[in-house]
């Protein structure tokens, strides 16, 4: 066993890497070995077999310290151990298994096929303002219980706790502080918290008015009837808060990076469009060659040995799902998009224990809106500059202006 960190000037927070990581990912994959980032004292793991292992391995890679670069411990669902961990997996599973998610498939195809069509009408669209972003966030809140008038301040409310992420990880690019930095944090930190207390007391008040009222459809409904486990109100809003942040983003950046794929490779593109029968192979091939949650950080609870490189107990670990979905190892020519391919085995959900609770509404959206797409247009083509999230977690179009014919 080498006991001598591999230390690399690899940084997940520089601005060229958050731009384009793969090229970066592809170098850490030539040796396969776990390095140690000195500067940001952490470890990165690239390998797939590692990744893997890794990920599902939660009693020496703990979630507790939560799963970005910063620690923290917050009673969410992906950032808590067992037993806490079991206790709210298994009031909200039972919802979200793929039969349950067909119970959904009337209401996503007409929250798909209303934005649809509108981009289809304008011709010229940003599509990610006009569809990604109001498509997921209308299905949650309709599976909540949410009213539609408040449906935009959710979408404010969730956008203000991912920028408010995404601000954090930005700044520690820069070599310094700086009375700049300093400021957008604090701005971005105020904005993320604002939000996470505007969406506790207004779910708080929903819990409230679910227990003299309750509906029976509505997942908050739902989680109260079968609440056998006793959860707290707190941890009933943290799981609430988790479905309506996490569901969001992933699904708003998987579809960003589905439609630039096929923009970026137009054989794929025409061959989708005479095969529309591997539209769903072509979704499972963005989730491995693009996929919308890049990584998630594990605190090593004890030392752990990967790759012959002893990882010291305490260390900050970041697993990356981008990097072990493009291992050589794995897949046959990775850094190409195939839609032929069988991706099947892809960590873009995660694994063990914290493989994504809403992977089947996710699969589901997805497949809904490139079905109505393919549909409703005789092709797409770009209008205008793509804009991409800057975010060392989170990899996505933040603009993507399309003229849809």
């Amino acid at each position: 066993m080498t006991t001598t960190p591999l230390d690399s000037d690899f940084d997940p927070f520089s601005p060229e890497i958050m731009a384009d990581p793969y090229p970066a990912y592809a170098d850490l994959l030539r040796t396969g070995e776990p390095v140690r980032l000195p500067r940001r004292d952490m470890w990165v793991v690239t390998r797939y077999d590692d990744v893997r292992a890794a990920v599902k391995d939660h009693e020496r890679f703990s979630s507790a310290d939560g799963i970005a670069y910063d620690r923290s411990r917050l009673p969410i669902l992906f950032g808590v151990d067992p037993p806490d961990h079991t206790r709210l997996r298994r009031l909200i599973s039972r919802d979200f298994t793929p039969r349950a998610a067909g119970t959904w498939r009337p209401l996503v195809e007409r929250i798909c096929a209303e934005l649809v069509a509108e981009a289809v009408a304008a011709g010229e669209v940003e599509l990610v303002r006009r569809v990604l972003v109001p498509l997921p966030v209308r299905v949650i809140a309709a599976l909540l219980g949410i009213p539609g008038d408040d449906v935009e301040r959710f979408k404010t409310w969730s956008e203000g706790v991912i920028e408010g992420f995404n601000a954090n990880a930005r700044l520690k690019a820069q070599p310094g502080p700086g009375e700049e930095g300093d400021a957008e944090r604090r701005l971005a930190a105020r904005r993320a918290l604002s939000a996470v207390a505007s969406i506790s007391v207004y779910f708080h008040t929903l819990l409230d008015e679910r227990r003299a009222r309750p509906s029976g459809d509505d997942l908050i409904s739902k989680l109260l009837a079968a609440n056998e486990e006793q959860l707290r109100d707190d941890e009933l809003v943290w799981l609430c808060l988790a479905l309506l942040v996490g569901g969001n983003e992933t699904t708003t950046h998987l579809l960003g990076n589905l439609c630039a794929a096929l923009l970026d490779n137009p054989d794929q593109h025409r061959l989708l469009r005479e095969r529309p029968e591997l539209a769903e192979a072509a979704i499972e091939e963005t989730l491995r060659y693009d996929p919308p949650v890049q990584s998630v950080f594990r605190t090593a609870t004890d030392d752990v040995e990967i790759g012959g490189r002893r990882i010291p107990r305490g260390s900050r670990v970041q697993l990356s799902f981008a990097a072990a979905n493009r291992d050589p190892r794995r897949w046959d020519d990775p850094g190409r998009f195939s839609i032929e391919r069988s991706p099947d085995g892809h960590l873009a959900f995660g694994s063990g224990i914290h493989f994504c609770v809403g992977a089947p509404l996710v699969r589901l959206e997805a497949a809904t809106f490139l079905r109505l797409l393919l549909e409703r247009t005789d092709g797409m083509e770009a209008a205008g500059e793509r804009v991409m999230v800057r975010s060392p977690t989170f990899r996505g179009v933040a603009r993507l202006p399309l003229r849809l014919t």
